[in-house]
């Protein structure tokens, strides 16, 4: 079996007889990328004093942290990991009979594919420290533009993690407590 190739005759000749309407087309390709948001938290990396922490993800923008304790004020730091293709904003609801406040305690980026003003145009909504109580109204804590330039919500370094302070203060006398706080990030556009 012998294998042969188009020589170079044949190529000249296969441009030349190609009309030059065939050869003057052109293809555009348009499209659109979804509005991804995702939330994130390792409830392993929490810190309490006073309290216990669980973390649940509803749904890739949305988490379900929840605190109990007993006795008297407690104290936690909960880092959580923000990933988005567009501007968004976090925000913060309650659920519970003891009043909680939170506050953005610490930011940064985590690798090579955050954007490069992720953090210098972050904007905290709430500079003062938000209590939540049986809040019906989610308060945003704060919001910026997008965060991600490549990766999956899993990447390592796709992120910014913001650690919140999350301050218990439960009535005088009280026995033990229990609060549920729903985290979400929402895209802005």
């Amino acid at each position: 079996m012998r294998i042969t190739t188009l020589g170079p005759r044949v190529i000249l000749a296969l441009l030349l007889l190609t009309p030059p309407a065939v050869r003057a087309q052109t293809v555009a390709l348009r499209g659109q990328v979804s509005a991804a948001v995702h939330v994130s938290a390792d409830e392993a990396q929490s810190q309490a004093d006073g309290a216990e922490v669980s973390v649940t993800a509803v749904d890739a923008s949305t988490l379900a942290v929840t605190i109990s304790g007993s006795g008297g004020e407690a104290r936690v730091r909960l880092p959580v990991k923000l990933r988005s293709n567009v501007g968004y904003a976090l925000l913060a609801s309650g659920d519970g009979e003891i009043d909680v406040r939170l506050r953005v305690a610490e930011m940064k980026a985590t690798g090579r594919f955050v954007h490069a003003d992720a953090l210098e145009a972050l904007r905290l909504e709430s500079p003062s420290s938000p209590t939540l109580q049986n809040t019906a109204r989610p308060v945003a804590l704060l919001s910026g533009p997008p965060i991600s330039k490549a990766g999956t919500f899993r990447s390592p370094d796709n992120a910014i993690e913001v650690v919140l302070t999350v301050e218990l203060l439960p009535r005088a006398g009280r026995g033990p407590w229990s609060t549920r706080l729903t985290l979400s990030c929402a895209p802005r556009r």
